[in-house]
């Protein structure tokens, strides 16, 4: 009878100890990167162009302009068009082409997006609720063995 009982408790403290075991909390820190890459035209300006016409202009006896003498400056990109007539009329024209050119160029995103765990208790399956449930109930009883020795043990 007694090694039942030895046995009875050692089964009974194993099953306490071993019958069920903490659930395991999930913490993570993951960081994932996403690199974007966009193709875009990246504007250069030019410098500037620039033209000067310095000309002598007389009138003659009959009151006629005539052009005594004439100096034109422009630089490479700038188109000047300079025209008198015999009237006295000045026609000046200057053509510049745009002053911004576009280059294709590539330009890069970087996006660091965290990734959240949220916990979620999962249900228990049918062995440890049964592991819970032979606790108590081995548990109970021990108390109450306990509990009716101290009792015999008192009434001496």
């Amino acid at each position: 009878m007694r090694a039942f009982i030895y046995i009875f408790l050692t089964f009974i403290g194993c099953s306490v100890f071993l019958g069920c075991k903490t659930g395991k909390h999930l913490t993570s820190t993951d960081c994932h990167t996403q690199i974007i890459v966009h193709d875009k035209l990246i504007p250069v300006f030019r410098p500037s162009d620039s033209a000067s016409i310095r000309a002598l202009l007389e009138c003659d006896s009959n009151g006629r302009v005539l052009l005594s003498w004439f100096d034109m400056a422009q630089s490479e990109n700038a188109k000047l068009r300079f025209q008198l007539d015999s009237m006295g009329n000045l026609l000046a024209d200057f053509k510049v082409p745009s002053d911004t050119v576009y280059i294709q160029g590539k330009d890069s995103t970087i996006i660091k997006a965290e990734v959240k765990y949220i916990e979620v208790e999962r249900k228990r399956n049918a062995w440890e609720k049964f592991c819970i449930g032979f606790t108590i109930i081995a548990l109970l009883s021990i108390i109450a063995f306990v509990i009716l020795k101290l009792r015999s043990i008192i009434k001496f």
